[in-house]
């Protein structure tokens, strides 16, 4: 079982390294940036437009931006929300015990009707019901989580 769990997380790694990359470049290519809207308007200095960019390390290239931003997350520096103007990980506290009420609650409810209706359904193997919650079944797993 240790080596299972060791064979997983040493997947996992690579996984989330690559998905937060991928993310990242889409993201960073995407145009616009958070001070875009310094740019446009013409009261604005260029020295005053370019300040924000310099300071948050826009102006250097996608790769040090990513790794930059990977050691922040390693130690746990999430940035700053300039919307809600607090640390990001002062709003992902806040959230956190709403978000863990509504998982638990839909995975409590999910448990207490896939067990009975998954036990009914293999008592009685090919029948109607057991096609019908095959059904159900697939197209859950098809849905978006959201739904």
């Amino acid at each position: 079982m240790g080596q299972y769990i060791l064979r997983r997380l040493l997947i996992a790694v690579p996984s989330l390294l690559g998905i937060s990359l991928v993310l990242f470049v889409v993201l960073a290519l995407a145009p616009g940036d958070p001070f875009s809207e310094l740019a446009t308007n013409p009261n604005v200095p260029p020295e005053v437009q370019a300040a924000p960019r310099t300071q948050f390390g826009l102006d250097h290239p996608i790769y040090l931006r990513y790794l930059r931003w990977l050691a922040a997350m390693v130690h746990g520096d999430w940035g700053f929300s300039f919307v809600s103007r607090v640390d990001v990980d002062k709003l992902i506290l806040q959230r956190l015990p709403a978000t863990l009420y509504v998982v638990g609650s839909s995975q409590l409810l999910a448990l207490l009707v896939a067990i009975p209706v998954g036990v009914f359904a293999a008592t009685r193997p090919y029948s109607i019901f057991d096609q019908v919650a095959n059904t159900f079944a697939f197209v859950g797993f098809s849905l978006p989580t959201f739904f």
